[in-house]
């Protein structure tokens, strides 16, 4: 048996092409991967997004309620001391606050009306008094987010009412301003996803790569394993699968290989065979039954000389012919018998068995040779009775030339619903080898072809040497194929 590391003649690989315009499996496993991480790189974007503007406006509503209210007091304080409401005094308060771009502080009565503003100019409030306040604007400071109806924009809006006065103050600041801040970590935020990603694809992409590149050298030898090339096993490496898969492979070509060479082999060897049987065929009528048709014909003609003058001896003569002439048709018949026997076709393989056990014990007349059918006698396939009839002939002639002791015999034929079975039984115990290469090889193809004869119709062939020296050879085969 050849190690997996020595170079086989590659036999009967046909080369799979494969179309370039096809996808790839590692085009098609990245776009697959592509889209669900894409998809949770927008989600986590959305989700993330919408957390941090939700945190950012909880953080502005509190600071500016506070805010709110700390110049609500302090207005409170100014306006106490006889000073009118004005936009220096709201520019001098919101100046304190350190406010974002764009904010303006409002001072506006219990209808909403600007009173005074820290923007010139800017006497309207941008958003609904009355959906700010609620109807109430004495309420305790509060903040909300609101569209602008001047900005087109949201901002947000903190009042609170002015201890002793029937006013209120009113802080406006544009949301984009305060979430200015928070959109460079959500940039910081898409970036990473985005990198995150394309690790992801290129992680990927790495990993189809320890399962592409071998099944690709596996295809590579697969279309260079050609009829007579040079097989070198391929080397076993990527994940435990394909590393199964390379080794399976190199044994299938290995073994192919093997069964190849086995092949010729068997051929040959069979065509010597068959020569070496037209030679002896030629022989037998050569030397037998040419012969005797020579004697036939020298005693026709004796017998025609002999007629006249002694019709007695040219009686004698024709009994001679006679005796002569019944030989020669019992070798003709045996020879066309080995050839196709006539009793197989005739009257089925059962009672072509039985002739073959007569011939056997006229052969060998201290071999007892019993016969045993089993089950409900029926006619098979011509060709599945004929590999029955063949092996069981096989199995006698190897009785006759192995199992010189052997003074008994079973055949024993079996009948079943799904399978026939032949056994032929001998204690003469004869040891067979039972490797078809090795019989092949050492020129037994009378063996060789009865495990061939079972593998073509889908059976089985066992030889069994029990500790009692009895051999047996066992063929089964299924009765429909």
């Amino acid at each position: 048996m050849m190690t997996e590391n020595e170079p086989v003649r590659a036999q009967s690989l046909e080369p799979s092409s494969i179309s370039g315009g096809d996808p790839t499996i590692r085009s098609q496993l990245l776009w697959a991967s592509l889209f669900p991480l894409a998809f949770f790189a927008l989600l986590s974007t959305l989700v993330t997004f919408s957390a941090l503007t939700q945190t950012v406006l909880t953080l502005v509503i509190q600071r500016n309620t506070a805010q709110v209210q700390v110049v609500a007091n302090s207005l409170s304080s100014d306006l106490s001391s006889s000073q009118i409401p004005s936009s220096a005094l709201l520019i001098s308060a919101l100046q304190a606050l350190d406010p974002v771009k764009g904010s303006v502080l409002f001072f506006v009565d219990q209808q909403g009306k600007v009173i005074a503003s820290s923007e010139e100019g800017n006497g309207t409030l941008p958003i609904n008094f009355v959906e700010l306040t609620g109807g109430n604007p004495n309420e305790r400071p509060s903040s909300r987010l609101m569209e602008s109806s001047t900005i087109r924009d949201k901002v947000v809006v903190s009042i609170a009412p002015i201890d002793g006065e029937n006013l209120s103050v009113v802080i406006v600041e544009p949301w984009a301003a305060n979430m200015s801040p928070a959109s460079y970590y959500q940039l910081i935020l898409v970036g990473l996803l985005v990198i995150g990603t394309a690790l992801s694809l290129g992680m990927l992409s790495l990993s189809i790569s320890r399962v592409i590149d071998p099944i690709t050298a596996l295809a590579n030898k697969a279309e260079s394993a050609v009829p007579g090339s040079v097989f070198h096993p391929v080397p076993a490496r990527g994940p435990t699968e394909i590393r199964t898969l390379t080794n399976a492979f190199n044994q299938m070509v290995i073994r192919l290989a093997e069964q190849q060479t086995t092949l010729r082999q068997f051929a040959h060897k069979a065509l010597l065979s068959q020569e070496e049987e037209r030679q002896r065929l030629s022989l037998e009528l050569h030397d037998g039954t040419l012969q005797d048709l020579v004697g036939l014909a020298q005693r026709v003609e004796l017998c025609r000389n002999e007629l006249d003058r002694d019709p007695q001896l040219a009686r004698d003569r024709l009994d001679e012919l006679k005796k002569l002439l019944d030989q020669t048709l019992e070798d003709v018949r045996r020879i066309s018998n080995a050839l196709r026997p006539s009793v197989l076709e005739d009257f089925g393989l059962s009672v072509a068995l039985v002739t073959l056990c007569k011939d056997l014990e006229l052969e060998r007349p201290k071999l007892k040779c019993q016969y045993i059918v089993s089950g409900k006698t029926q006619r098979l396939p011509s060709d599945l009775e004929l590999a029955v009839y063949r092996v069981v002939q096989e199995a006698l002639a190897n009785v006759r030339k192995h199992a010189k002791n052997a003074t008994l015999v079973q055949v024993e034929l079996t009948y079943s619903e799904v399978e026939i079975r032949a056994t032929v039984i001998n204690n003469g115990g004869a040891v067979i080898n039972q490797d078809v290469r090795a019989l092949v090889r050492t020129g037994h193809l009378g063996l060789a072809g009865m495990y061939e004869r079972a593998r073509l119709f889908g059976g089985t062939l066992e030889i069994i040497t029990d500790p009692q020296k009895n051999t047996a050879v066992e063929l089964t085969l299924p009765s429909s194929y």
